[in-house]
């Protein structure tokens, strides 16, 4: 019953997004512009250029390949140095934030411990976007202005996940600690922090592999990164140029997320000592001689050394203006901070009628419109990803999925490379870069904003759900094998995890479990004979 009111509630949140939202089904038709420039660029993604596409660029002697190597050398070295930044505001703010870290606080302590948290949550809720644009209308387009955007919603979030994990982590080892005389800072530091390690460290990639696409994004106000060259190009109508630029975004996703998820396997599975050690050994030649992943230390090593070059190459991290200039535009930034009736008028009782006209009225309606827009597209993406999540998992893309065997196995296997690939591409282009394109094709409509929030959620979600598919326990699986399950059964028994001394049940319409049921939650409770 549960499930039917959930599904029916998230049906209902969806059409209702979209009537508040006036999303007219007429407007899924692109005009005839709109369908011409999509060929074109639709066309162009088989052919991406290898030079410059504009005669006099060629004629200079340019390099293309190079522009696009600058363009992604600042895209990653500007999320690098911001994650750098990033990673100290968020370990300062995840243990001054956690539980764990204060034990049973004071209410003083818990008062600032909320506080601490309340911070990082303001700092993360402003989008990169909007902190690119106060900041270079404080101090111009510069480096810094592109890191620190960077840094204080990333520094939030990795506060927030940081003192969560710390406090999910099992506190056995800090109470063994504590209880043989260690200090509460050893306590924290070898029996909370380490076991949170490999969770902390495969977060702090994946936040690196949002960065860059974050610091891609950066290019559409100005910050000379590889969105900016694919604004440029889009309007000159250079498609082959974008597509040059998409892939050479897309190639560096991948392989950031290729090293992550090698990071996140060496971590979590470890690797086992090639010396034997007596049963009497120390702690300390224990540890001497534990496995040693030199992945892990090759890849440690090489973050450094880039996140220390991003700050060092850097000639000048100041917008290139005189100090005269950037004063005048600090102080006509904070003159711009006080409300245009007051700045006019000159009369502070006009801050009143203004801020209530702002925020009960265009505010609202601008805070429900964003309600509705970011629950339809997250609606759509979950359901999206819900689909191919069967398809997508590499524990059910094979010939026998969880040992099960099944006939097929070729064509899932295809399918769950497509599937994957699809979802890669999917999340590895930013919504900005996707709404911005979308937009020429659908024109300025919601549903271009929709997509581009699905098409990219959705490659997130995809991705998260088949991990925890891969990693779920395949009891229910192996239950419904003994029990002469065949076909799709033991599969949708990953999904319905009971005890393994559960009586399974089946409907006889579709093979999905019914549990000793007469009404099969899968087939919506439809009165029919269960097996």
């Amino acid at each position: 019953m549960k499930r039917r009111w959930f599904l029916l509630t998230a049906v209902a949140f969806f059409f209702a997004g979209l009537w508040f939202l006036d999303a007219n089904l007429k407007d899924l038709v692109p005009s005839e512009g709109g369908r011409r420039m999509a060929g074109e660029f639709a066309s162009a993604a088989l052919r991406p250029a290898l030079t410059f596409e504009d005669a006099g660029m060629r004629e200079s002697g340019a390099s293309f390949a190079g522009k696009i190597a600058t363009a992604l050398w600042l895209t990653i070295r500007y999320a690098v140095v911001a994650m750098s930044l990033a990673l100290v505001i968020g370990l300062v703010g995840g243990v001054l934030g956690a539980r764990s870290w204060w034990g049973r606080p004071s209410r003083a302590l818990e008062v600032f411990r909320r506080f601490i948290r309340l911070l990082a949550t303001a700092v993360r809720s402003v989008h990169e976007l909007m902190w690119a644009l106060l900041f270079i209308s404080a101090v111009g387009t510069s480096p810094l202005a592109a890191v620190l955007a960077l840094a204080l919603p990333f520094g939030g979030t990795l506060a927030k996940v940081f003192s969560e994990l710390l406090d999910e982590a099992h506190s056995s080892a800090s109470e063994v600690m504590r209880a043989t005389g260690g200090s509460g800072f050893a306590a924290f530091l070898g029996g909370v922090v380490m076991r949170a390690l490999p969770d902390l460290v495969t977060y702090t990639l994946y936040r690196l592999e949002c960065g860059i696409r974050s610091s891609a994004v950066l290019g559409f106000v100005g910050i000379p990164t590889i969105g900016f060259h694919i604004k440029t190009s889009f309007e000159d109508g250079h498609y082959r140029e974008i597509w040059s630029y998409l892939y050479a975004l897309l190639a560096v996703v991948i392989f950031f997320e290729w090293v992550g998820s090698r990071v996140r396997d060496a971590m979590s599975r470890g690797k086992a000592s090639k010396k034997t050690l007596s049963a009497d050994a120390s702690a300390i030649e224990l540890f001497q001689q534990r496995g040693k992943s030199h992945f892990l230390r090759a890849t440690g090593f090489l973050v450094a050394v880039l996140a220390v070059a991003g700050w060092l190459f850097e000639p000048d991290w100041s917008s290139g203006l005189s100090q005269e200039r950037r004063l005048e535009n600090f102080q006509r930034f904070t003159q711009e901070l006080i409300p245009y009736p007051v700045r006019a008028e000159g009369d502070w009782s006009t801050m009143g009628p203004w801020l209530k006209e702002l925020l009960f009225w265009d505010g609202l309606q601008a805070l429900w419109r964003t309600f509705h827009l970011g629950t339809s597209a997250a609606l759509l993406a979950g359901a999206v990803a819900l689909c191919g999540i069967l398809w997508g998992a590499r524990s059910l893309a094979r010939k026998a999925p969880r040992g099960v065997p099944m006939a097929g196995g070729f064509g899932r296997m295809v399918l769950g490379k497509v599937v994957r690939g699809s979802a890669i591409v999917a999340r590895s282009f930013p919504e900005f870069i996707l709404a911005f394109l979308l937009l020429q094709v659908f024109g300025p409509t919601v549903w271009a904003l929709i997509f581009a929030l699905a098409i990219h959620n959705g490659g997130i979600l995809l991705r998260l759900g088949a991990e925890v598919v891969d990693n779920a326990s395949s009891r229910s699986a192996e239950v419904i094998l003994l029990q002469g399950g065949v076909g799709a059964r033991p599969i949708w028994g990953l999904f319905c995890q009971r005890d393994s001394t559960a009586r399974f049940s089946f409907c006889s319409t579709d093979g999905r479990p019914a549990f000793g049921k007469r009404r099969c939650w899968g087939c919506w409770g439809l009165a029919h004979s269960v097996t």
